[in-house]
């Protein structure tokens, strides 16, 4: 009866849904060798999750970060990126814990000084190594990245009536290959944390 009872507690236990809320804090960069990479220049970022271990061998994983990338000219982009993710643990031998992760969401991005802004689709993915430092608290490392669609917008209407009326003002609207909708890679490496509850 003694032996029976640590056992169905054990059970019992990793059945109980495990609730995890953390943040993170690191450098926001865009894909190396990429148009974004020539114009913006990485940054500090930062952001938080919540995951809960369901379903099955899975983890479901929210988040949210927030980053201002500066240019070599007078504008810059905000960038807060809203995702959803499975998240899968590796199962290695050792303490070190991996998670990969995949999923998708959107990205709010403004351009300022003009103020240009609106949500983008996205996909994302990501990799953790972590360690727990105890039964409530975790420390680790995180590398996610994000993939915003920003080409299947519509240009500016100043752009769009630039090329019916080439006799416009406006030099940058001449031709149709000086206005281009691309879409952009960004990546984020950083320190986290996270409670277990």
């Amino acid at each position: 009866m003694s032996l029976a009872f640590p056992a169905a507690l054990q059970a019992r236990e990793s059945d109980h849904l495990k609730h995890e809320i953390g943040v993170w804090l690191g450098g926001s960069f865009p894909f190396p060798s990429t148009p974004y990479d020539d114009v913006l220049d990485s940054n500090v970022g930062g952001g938080m999750f919540y995951r809960v271990n369901w379903p099955w061998v899975f983890y479901t994983e929210f988040g949210l970060s927030y980053t201002t990338y500066f240019s070599q000219t007078t504008q810059l982009l905000v960038s807060a990126p809203v995702y959803g993710a499975l998240v899968y643990p590796l199962p290695l031998p050792f303490r070190l814990q991996v998670m990969a992760k995949l999923g998708g969401g959107a990205a709010y991005l403004e351009v300022r000084p003009q103020n240009l802004h609106g949500w983008d689709p996205m996909l994302y993915g990501g990799l953790e190594m972590s360690l727990l430092a105890s039964r409530k608290l975790r420390v680790g490392l995180r590398l996610d990245a994000n993939y915003i669609m920003d080409s299947h917008r519509q240009p500016p209407l100043e752009a769009r009536i630039g090329y019916l009326y080439p006799g416009t003002t406006n030099a940058r609207y001449l031709e149709n290959r000086t206005y281009e909708l691309r879409d952009g890679g960004f990546y984020h490496f950083g320190l986290m944390v996270s409670f277990i509850f």
